[in-house]
Order: C-alpha cells, then structure tokens, then sequence
C-alpha cells in the first residue's frame, strides 16, 4: 500500500514539488505518491478535517495558507512558531503537527555572505522566514515592503524590523534584496516583476520563484550588474527537509537542482 503525500494551495499549476517527490520516492525505493490539493479558502478547514480521516502521511503549505493553516494543528514547531507559518505538515503519532522548513532552505545559498542589509519585497507566509533567517544571520538593517502598508507594517513590528510604504522602495539601497511576491511566476505573472525602476542599487537579488529558473526580475539584475540567486536553491532544500522530517532519509541536492533544472527548461 502506498502511502500519501501533497502539497497544499490554492493555484499549483507552476508546482514541482509532485514531480521533484515524487522521484526523490522513486529513486529511494519507497512506495509513496505525492499529489496536488487545490483547494479554495473558504474548504481549508474542512479539508485539514478531511487529512485526520484519510490516510494522508504528510503535506507541504504553499501559498496562501502558511498562517492560515496553523489554527488547525495539534502542535507547531518553536521555529514555525516564531516565525508564524507552516509550510510543513506531519504525524507524531496521533497529532497533526506542523514545522517550516523555508527558511533552512533560504538561508542555504546566502548563510556563508558577509551582509548588512536586506530589502524584502512582499509580507506573507514566505516573508516570515526570510525574515527569521535575516535575522539569525545578524543581519542589523532590515526593511519590508508591501502592496498592503498595513500588513508590512504589522509584520515588521512582529520582527522588530523597518517598514516602508511599497511607492517608496525604489529609494532604498541594500546589500540583497529578497523577492518573496509571487510576481514573475511561471503563468500569468510570468512577464511581471515588482521592481519597474530602472535604478537597482542592491549587490545581491534573490528571488523565491524557481520557475521560470531566471525570472524577469533576475533578467534585470543581472543586466545591471548585481548578483543573482534563483529560488531554486531555496525549493531544494526546503523540500530535502520536509523528505526528511516524512522518511527520516534524504536525497543529493545537487541532483535535485539539475532534475528540477532539466524540468523547467524541458529537456525531459
């Protein structure tokens, strides 16, 4: 019998995550499937009621339930706790339990870096642990900014960092800049990016869309001579965790970037 896995969200049709599990299962040897669940917001309750029934083992949050889906737990990692979001759900034996595995995985291509300050575009459930991992790195100047002043304002004062209006981000200069918007994602958004200056006053861009692997905002970037960093990073190893904390194993990174790669640009 195998046993069931997915990801939780409410438009998955950019999604790896079912392909890139479901081969890391594949390569292991283990008789496990990950899926899609779409699901609408006003369904989040009755379908965490429907995981407690069906023989589901485990489940990534995606966007935008992150924060939404904590209520719905029997116990919250200190980490996801902190930080305000789930991006992972699993069993302990008979609790439903939920943990982030996002900012590992953020922090993994930037941790070595010498910085001093971050701009972060965008306040939701992925904001919130780019910002926990800022913090931890010592990172002293962090701003936020988002579409929604209030949001950005209310998340800044959660981790005691600097707010600015959306209109105004074009007239700070940071050592990294952090897209967590889902603008540039494979689709719809795919030609948008949130930074339309032709200004980029940042060393390092680092964008949390993995698909396309070079967003319009990384096209940018670059064109202006700032350093890059593909969400691609981030995804991996995020997902390496929650393999982990599902199969108690794990899986080679570094094939994990070059299947994914090879996904995307269709070369299989």
């Amino acid at each position: 019998m195998y046993q069931a896995y997915g990801v939780l969200g409410r438009t998955l049709g950019h999604s790896l995550s079912p392909y890139l599990h479901n081969c890391a299962f594949q390569a292991a040897g283990m008789k496990r499937v990950y899926l899609k669940w779409e699901i609408e917001p006003e369904n989040l309750g009755d379908f965490i009621r429907a995981v407690r029934i069906l023989p589901l083992s485990g489940a990534s949050v995606t966007i935008p339930y992150k924060e939404d889906v904590m209520e719905y737990l029997d116990y919250i990692s200190p980490e996801a706790s902190d930080m305000g979001a789930v991006n992972t759900l699993y069993w302990h034996r008979k609790s439903l339990c939920g943990t982030n595995t996002d900012c590992r995985g953020f922090m993994a291509p930037i941790e070595d870096l010498q910085l001093d300050s971050a701009l972060i575009l965008g306040a939701g459930g992925a904001s919130r642990a780019v910002l926990y991992g800022l913090k931890r790195m010592g990172i002293s100047n962090i701003y936020l900014t988002n579409r929604s002043g209030k949001k950005a304002l209310a998340m800044a004062g959660e981790f005691n960092v600097k707010s600015i209006p959306w209109e105004e981000r074009y007239r700070l200069k940071a050592d990294l800049m952090v897209n967590t918007t889902p603008l540039g994602t494979a689709g719809d958004m795919q030609d948008h990016s949130p930074w339309e200056s032709s200004i980029f006053p940042f060393k390092i861009v680092y964008d949390l869309v993995y698909n396309p692997l070079q967003t319009r905002l990384l096209q940018q970037a670059r064109a202006h001579g700032a350093h890059t960093v593909s969400g691609l990073s981030m995804f991996v190893h995020q997902a390496l965790k929650q393999f982990k904390t599902w199969t108690g194993q794990g899986f080679d990174p570094g094939w994990a970037e070059d299947l994914l790669q090879r996904k995307i640009t269709g070369e299989i």
